[in-house]
């Protein structure tokens, strides 16, 4: 009788090595439709190219933007979805290029690409955004700005000068309460005209159009000229400014420095009691330049810190304060300071006071 063990053996092992295959094999299907999970579930389109930049796979959300669905897409050049698309980079900043849908319309989209080998075989993952709305929230923005910046702007400066030349007699003497009436013109003149500049800001900041002119300049120049343009608020709000200067030289621009500080004294003045004081503070330091604006103010509640700086959020009012922004001054405050490279940060305690701080590098002058 033939020895049967070797071929018991053999098949035991057959039947083992089954087990781990299909334990393999649901193993590869399961991580297979948790990837198809993923992938559909993406907010962004996601393309795969092949090194010739042909189109491989395709999520849903692609199918989505563009109407094409992943089967009539595999085999496409890129440009098949990107006519002007020159060249996909790896690692990239965000790009903006045209894209055509299967209606043969244009959308407006972002894309950002990513490369991965496996096996030796390199593919891009392309990521794809439709912006055609952000772009044109964008526009319809940039158009309303520009409407503010001629139509607004121009009048209102030129009001403005009638009203100074009014309070100084130049068309005739006034009474009392002609004098009152144009101050409180003028006032609102100027805060108008403030809101307007804000605007402008903020959008060249957005856009990148703000330019930053670095030139040599010193701590005691830059608070002398907050003062002079603060001491009117300041009087009629009954807040001595005080100063603590020491001297030293940094390479700035002055003038936007000066904004922001001119920001940062008038919130204070704003927000302190009559015969309060707000203290502006410069030095210049071995690697810095630093400003602070103290108050003794109502402070500012732990939960509305971490929002102060952002566009268009406004802190809770006093009741007395008659003139709200549109919550744009802070933001700009640390665009300045962030386009200077420096840091900007705020120090508080509810019922005491708060601290503003930003540090400017320094450069050699």
């Amino acid at each position: 009788m033939a020895d049967t063990a070797p071929k018991e053996d053999l098949q035991k092992t057959v039947q083992q090595q089954e087990m781990v295959i299909a334990k393999l094999t649901q193993t590869l299907e399961t991580i297979q439709s948790r990837t198809r999970k993923i992938l559909t579930s993406l907010p962004l389109g996601l393309l795969v190219l092949n090194d010739d930049m042909k189109i491989e796979a395709a999520n849903s959300r692609i199918e989505q933007i563009f109407s094409y669905t992943p089967r009539e897409l595999a085999g496409q050049q890129i440009k098949f979805l990107f006519p002007e698309l020159e060249s996909v980079e790896a690692d990239s900043a965000l790009k903006r290029t045209p894209g055509r849908v299967k209606s043969q319309d244009y959308i407006v989209c972002e894309i950002f690409a990513n490369d991965f080998e496996e096996e030796g075989i390199r593919r891009v993952f392309l990521h794809v955004q439709d912006v055609t709305e952000k772009q044109r929230l964008e526009q319809l923005r940039k158009d309303f700005v520009q409407m503010v910046s001629h139509d607004l702007r121009t009048p209102l400066t030129s009001i403005n000068m009638l009203l100074s030349m009014l309070g100084q007699d130049r068309f005739g003497k006034l009474d009392e309460q002609g004098y009152k009436a144009v101050n409180r013109a003028q006032s609102n003149a100027d805060y108008l005209i403030k809101l307007v500049s804000d605007l402008l800001d903020a959008e060249k900041l957005e856009s990148g159009d703000l330019e930053i002119e670095l030139q040599a300049t010193s701590v005691a120049t830059i608070i002398r000229k907050v003062v002079d343009a603060t001491q009117d608020a300041s009087r009629a709000q009954k807040v001595k400014v005080l100063t603590e200067i020491q001297e030293g030289g940094l390479i700035a621009d002055e003038d936007r420095l000066v904004q922001v500080l001119i920001n940062l004294v008038s919130n204070a003045v704003k927000y302190s009691q009559p015969d309060s004081q707000v203290t502006i503070r410069g030095a210049v330091g071995p690697d810095a330049a630093q400003f602070s604006v103290i108050d003794h103010g109502p402070g500012i509640p732990e939960n509305q810190r971490e929002a102060i700086f952002q566009r268009y959020k406004q802190l809770s009012q006093p009741k007395n304060l008659k003139k709200r922004g549109f919550g744009l001054g802070l933001a700009i405050c640390k665009s300045l300071v962030d386009a200077h490279k420096g840091k900007i940060w705020l120090e508080s305690e509810v019922g005491k006071g708060s601290t503003f701080s930003f540090t400017i590098p320094k450069l050699k002058v």
